[in-house]
């Protein structure tokens, strides 16, 4: 019984959205941010950086200076096209699995 619980314990740990990106995070961490996009709001501001070796990063602050909720991932590019990968799959709920960039406008839309 016990062998069995901490076979779902490993399990359930090894497979989380935080265990996948631990391995990558002190690429992410030395990544720089290339780009940066902001959307303003009342309370809850958010960011979506775009990151050197193909990471994103899209979190939302609470007051200039609380991420209060932080979803990272990596990206492949495709034209003006950005497609989306999560390590947590929330994000995919929240901006969709891909979104396209106007140069133009220095504007960011995103699509499920």
């Amino acid at each position: 019984m016990k062998i069995t619980l901490f076979l779902l314990v490993f399990l359930w740990a090894g497979c989380s959205p935080a265990s996948k990106f631990k391995r990558d995070r002190p690429l992410f961490n030395q990544s720089v941010v290339l780009k940066s996009f902001k959307s303003v709001n009342d309370l809850n501001d958010a960011y979506f950086d775009i990151r050197e070796n193909n990471f994103f990063e899209y979190y939302r602050q609470l007051f200039d200076s609380i991420k209060n909720s932080r979803y990272t991932g990596r990206y492949q590019k495709s034209g003006d096209t950005f497609l989306l990968e999560f390590y947590d799959k929330k994000g995919i709920d929240i901006l969709g699995r891909k979104a396209v960039i106007d140069s133009n406008k220095n504007q960011i839309f995103f699509f499920k």
